[in-house]
Formats: structure tokens, C-alpha cells, sequence
């Protein structure tokens, strides 16, 4: 359990962090271009996906789960993500806002995912916990299976963050590390 002082500076840290990547947007885009054109990519069809795209702030009261109509509460550090920004789209990361979280989890391609891993990926978040535990915070590629999920492992506690990428996973003890991960200064 993180203490009440500890937790209000991790928040004050998340806040910084999610500045951060805000506004190194353009060292990303410019990454991001050199490494598509290197693969083949045109110029024009690399801006088209080089973009930044960072929604006003909506009431956010609670994070929707897997689980149909089951919902849990936002812990600190979830509260202070959606006070800063609503829908946000930054190359190819996708921070959903609620309702958008209900229709992803809600279409076949993304229950199959669920219920592959679920089967065959032992010590995934879907193979260890309910979907009553399990959310979704973002979306890299929809298609491919690309996400980040929210995962409640005890009441009251912040929720990790476990990214799904190319047959790879990466845990975060909570959201800021995950923007530390993010910002490229990775603390797990």
C-alpha cells in the first residue's frame, strides 16, 4: 500500500511526465519518420500517421472493466490522468476515455484476443485475473493486438499497467512508471 504523502508526490511526478510526453511529441514524430521511410514507408504516408491529437478533458468517474456492466473507481493516479487530457492520440498510442474502452472491449476481434491469451499465454493478465479486474488504458493497433491494460490486483491500490506488443509483455507497477516507460526512462 502507498502511503497518502507518497502517493500525492507520484501524482505531482505522473503530472510532470505526462507533460513531458506531450511536448516531446516532436522528437517522437521525427524517430518515427526516419524509422518508417527506412522500412519503405513514403514521407506523406508516415505524416499521415505522425500525429498528435489531444482531446479537452471530460468528466471521468469511474474506469469501466471487462467484465460487462462492472466498473471500478479511479485510484489517484487514473484521476489525475483524465484531469489532464481527454482523448489523446500520439503516433500510434491511443489513451481511451471510457466509452471508448466499452466499444473496443466489446468487439469479437478484441474478446478473441482476450480469450486466446486467456488459453495460451500463461501468466498473462487475462490468464491470472477475471475480467472484473482487468481494463483497458490504451490502444496501439487495434488489428494487431497492440494494448495496455489496466490491472486491479487489490482494492485501494493503484492499478498496474501491462502492455501487450508483438508477443512481448511489459509490466508497470502503475501509471507513472508506465509514462516513465514512455518518456523512454523506464524504471522496471
Amino acid at each position: 500500500m502507498i502511503g497518502t504523502d507518497a502517493l500525492e508526490g507520484m501524482v505531482l511526478e505522473l503530472q510532470d511526465e505526462m507533460s513531458q510526453y506531450q511536448h516531446q511529441f516532436g522528437v517522437r514524430r521525427n524517430h518515427f519518420l526516419a524509422e518508417a521511410m527506412s522500412y519503405g514507408m513514403s514521407e506523406e504516408e508516415a505524416r499521415s500517421y505522425a500525429i498528435q491529437s489531444i482531446g479537452p478533458v471530460v468528466p471521468v468517474a469511474y474506469m469501466p472493466t471487462l467484465a460487462p456492466g462492472k466498473t471500478r473507481p479511479l485510484s489517484p493516479m487514473l484521476a489525475a490522468r483524465y484531469r489532464y487530457a481527454g482523448d489523446w492520440k500520439d503516433i500510434d498510442e491511443h489513451l481511451l476515455l471510457p466509452d471508448e474502452v466499452l466499444r473496443i472491449a466489446g468487439t469479437e476481434q478484441f474478446r478473441s484476443w482476450i480469450s486466446d491469451m486467456r488459453n495460451y499465454w500463461v501468466e498473462s493478465a487475462p490468464y491470472r485475473f477475471g475480467d472484473d479486474r482487468l481494463s483497458l488504458l490504451s490502444v496501439a493497433s487495434e488489428e494487431e493486438g497492440h494494448f495496455s491494460m489496466l490491472v486491479w490486483k487489490e482494492p485501494g491500490e493503484e492499478p498496474e499497467v501491462w502492455t501487450y506488443a508483438l508477443q512481448h509483455e511489459y509490466r508497470f507497477s502503475h501509471l507513472l512508471h508506465w509514462f516513465k516507460w514512455l518518456n523512454g526512462r523506464s524504471e522496471e
